[in-house]
């Protein structure tokens, strides 16, 4: 058996012997194979464009608001503490920072800012020119932003004329202008391109370009996928970013516009926030002082008309207990107006489609949900969506008419919470009042008219501290709006690495070994093959 073995083993190693030694006398045709070989890894090596790598780092900075303390308010700090509106700083998740950094809109301002979207080529010539063309091809935003199909521009100029050729393979049309002098309009199936020189080209000077503009959204899709957007790590607020371009100032440029357009939308967004706060703000401050002149000026009447001048020494027969639940019962008083005051202004059909407060839809979701993804919240958001679209449409868009038939439905749900938040608070003050009666009637030493009393006392307590709640709001957006706020803090502004990552000699050395070694080796094998089939035809013929 062991005998068997081994003579197996010693005609395996003869085999692989003798068809090493056969192809050893085609050493030619290997050598050929790996002349014939060098072409292509020069070429690569020569005509592949030197690519490199650019990387950027940025901090994402917390949004933090104005302190409530160190405004001073007192009341009204306590207040906005209960219902869970400001006085502390609002978190940063790095995740939806990223996607919002590769969001294709993002990426779409990035393009329309650098004109990415247009590709200029020499003729035969696969290297994209960048600021270097002696071309320039540009269109209204509205109109670049609406494309959804490629236009192409072959453009010769040539004694003194500028002849263009375009055409939209998707809709079929096709149009040859010829111009005398520049700049043009360019009009294709509803929009107007304009060509003008640039760099300092004239008609004098003889030259062609080919010139295409693709939808931008379609370009934000490919570069989407070409940068690369991560943490630093779980525990910091960093994001890094990289991206690879055969031009230094384009890969530069991408990086750092990037960064500013997401600055400029962070800006942008609070901005829409603030707009409808300070105005609702400003409307709610002379409502709520004149209903507390008219309950001061009725509570001066009651202790004159009752001679009540010693209140501080009423009051004393308040028990703790009695304190505690007039705190609450002020605490649910306050929120039921903020609840009606939201049923208001969200019922008022100047505001259909405007923004809610935050100050008042806190108190909606403040319990819930702290204000971060209740129903107020994704209204909010579809309207902010809605003029967006509004901005850069028009009514007749199925996309804005969805939106707005979203926000309809979402409007439906808002009237819902408010309902089911006001519903919750009438019956904690049902409750609460129903304790303040047991307590008050315990109390045989009080004065009948104490009760009285506390209600317009409570009442003036409840207006005051709404008031001074919307003064604070108020000085907070002032304070807000007088601070130069950068979403971002750019730790490392876009640069380029050292060593560049193509053409890579390691890609032309294993082109040229695959090739040296298949091209022959599948010839040798295919020749045995016809060979052998050959002998076997004459065999059994």
């Amino acid at each position: 058996m062991e005998n068997e073995i081994m003579e197996n083993k010693d005609s395996e190693s003869l085999g692989l012997k003798t068809v090493i030694v056969r192809y050893m006398h085609e050493w030619k045709l290997f050598l050929m194979a790996f002349l014939f070989s060098l072409i292509p890894a020069v070429l690569y090596l020569v005509f592949y464009p030197r690519t490199f790598d650019f990387m950027a780092r940025i901090q994402i900075q917390e949004d933090k608001d104005v302190s409530v303390s160190g405004l001073g308010m007192g009341e009204a700090a306590g207040l906005m503490r209960s219902f869970g509106i400001g006085g502390s700083g609002v978190g940063v998740n790095i995740e939806d920072e990223i996607a919002i950094l590769s969001s294709n809109r993002l990426f779409s301002d990035m393009i329309l800012e650098l004109g990415l979207n247009v590709e200029y080529t020499r003729p035969y010539s696969l290297y994209k020119m960048y600021r270097d063309a002696p071309l320039k091809l540009s269109s209204d935003t509205a109109s670049l932003t609406a494309l959804d199909s490629e236009y192409r521009f072959a453009v010769s100029v040539s004694g003194g004329k500028v002849t263009v050729k375009a055409q939209n393979k998707v809709s079929g049309w096709k149009e040859r202008f010829t111009f005398t002098t520049l700049p043009a309009q360019i009009r294709a199936d509803g929009v107007t391109f304009t060509l003008d020189f640039d760099n300092g080209a004239s008609i004098d000077r003889n030259f062609k370009l080919n010139i295409k503009c693709i939808p931008v959204s379609w370009v934000a899709e490919k570069f989407a996928e070409n940068f690369l957007i991560e943490d630093l790590s779980k525990s910091s607020n960093v994001i890094e970013m990289g991206c690879s371009d055969h031009v230094k100032a384009r890969g530069k440029a991408m990086l750092n516009t990037l960064i500013g357009k997401f600055n400029e939308n962070a800006k942008t967004f609070k901005q829409s926030k603030d707009r409808p706060m300070t105005a609702f703000v400003e409307q709610r401050i002379d409502s709520v002082l004149s209903e507390l002149r008219d309950v001061e000026a009725a509570l001066k009447a009651y202790k004159t008309q009752h001679e009540m001048t010693l209140l501080e020494a009423d009051v004393v027969f308040y028990t703790e207990q009695m304190k505690e639940l007039q705190i609450k019962i002020v605490e649910m008083e306050t929120q039921s107006y903020l609840i009606r005051m939201m049923d208001d202004y969200v019922k008022d059909p100047a505001n259909r489609y405007e923004v809610v407060p935050s100050l008042i839809a806190g108190s909606v979701e403040g319990e819930k949900s702290g204000g971060n993804g209740g129903v107020v919240t994704s209204y909010n958001q579809a309207i902010v969506e809605r003029d967006r679209l509004l901005k850069s449409s028009n009514e007749n868009n199925p996309a804005f008419k969805s939106m707005s038939a979203q926000v309809d439905k979402l409007r439906n749900s808002v009237y819902l919470a408010i309902e089911h938040a006001n519903r919750s608070c009438e019956m904690t003050l049902v409750d609460l009042r129903a304790k303040e009666k047991k307590l008050l009637d315990k109390m045989k030493t009080v004065p009948a008219l104490e009760h009285e009393y506390v209600g317009f006392k409570r009442q003036q307590e409840i207006l005051q501290g709404i008031y001074l709640l919307l003064l604070q709001k108020r000085e907070e957006i002032a304070l807000s709006h007088g601070q130069d706020y950068e979403h971002v803090r750019i730790i490392d502004p876009a640069f380029v690495l050292k060593k560049p990552v193509g053409p890579r000699k390691l890609y032309a050395a294993v082109g040229i070994l695959l090739f040296t070694l298949v091209l022959p080796l599948g010839y040798l094998f295919a020749k045995n093959i016809c060979v052998a089939l050959k002998e076997e035809y004459l065999r059994t013929k």
